[in-house]
């Protein structure tokens, strides 16, 4: 049984991460949660859990700021962090020393940086290469890096990452997968927006819209609608007077 910290100042976010370790079917147990970073560093060192899952920006000490502090624990972590903070986390942990994800979490997103980490086999962005195979895999890990990028798209990804046949990848990714590019890109997009609806509502259709790669508030509109049947606010309304519908992306 792996046992998993969890260490965010935000309640909402802490308890949205905590619903989706739970949903989980796999071998993990939260041992303890903090809501800033001077708790989670003596959590960390009185509990010792495997994994700790830490927000950037806290109270106390930054997430960045816990890692150091807790060098010589046996401990491996995933950093969360809001939009703002995003490309500053990317380029901080290039190293590989932690994972990283934009927050609000989604459960695919958490369990395949789990995965990685804890060497489970769950599919999940990191894992897909035994299914699809390297080439396709390396676009799946594309698309988690990119996708809140507006200008994102697979012309962009043959040109400067795969260096390879946009037409070539384009029938690959079909074949492998069953779906086009695209759709697996704008699922993805609208899969993070559905987080967004739900757990940050103060955000704006322009502000999910931004986040989430859409370039515009009216094309991701029509584009969640098309997908759900609903509208993004009708959709959020939904969720906050309880008549929930299930998502499937």
């Amino acid at each position: 049984m792996f046992r998993v910290l969890l260490v965010d100042d935000e309640p909402l976010i802490l308890e949205h991460t905590r619903r989706l370790l739970e949903m989980e079917k796999q071998n993990y147990v939260i041992v303890g949660t903090a809501s800033n970073g001077l708790d989670g560093i003596e959590l960390i060192r009185n509990l010792h859990p495997d994994v700790a899952i830490l927000d950037v920006m806290m109270p106390g000490a930054t997430g960045l700021e816990v890692i150091d502090a807790v060098q010589d624990e046996n401990c491996r972590f995933i950093i969360v962090s809001g939009y703002q903070e995003f490309e500053y986390v990317r380029h901080a942990l290039r190293a590989g020393v932690v994972d990283y994800l934009l927050k609000p979490l989604s459960a695919s997103e958490l369990s395949a940086a789990l995965s990685r980490l804890l060497g489970g086999e769950k599919d999940g962005p990191a894992d897909y290469a035994a299914r699809y195979g390297s080439v396709v895999a390396s676009v799946i890990r594309s698309i988690e890096e990119h996708y809140m990028e507006s200008d994102y798209n697979l012309s962009w990804l043959c040109e400067n990452e795969l260096f390879m046949d946009e037409t070539y990848i384009s029938r690959l990714f079909k074949q492998k997968t069953e779906v086009r590019f695209n759709t697996w890109l704008n699922r993805r997009r609208l899969e993070e927006a559905e987080n967004l609806l739900r757990f940050q509502s103060d955000l704006s259709m322009e502000a999910i819209a931004e986040r989430t790669g859409f370039s515009t508030a009216k094309y991701f509109i029509e584009s969640f609608k098309k997908q759900k049947g609903v509208s993004p606010l009708q959709y959020r309304k939904n969720k906050e007077t309880g008549e929930d519908r299930n998502s499937e992306f």
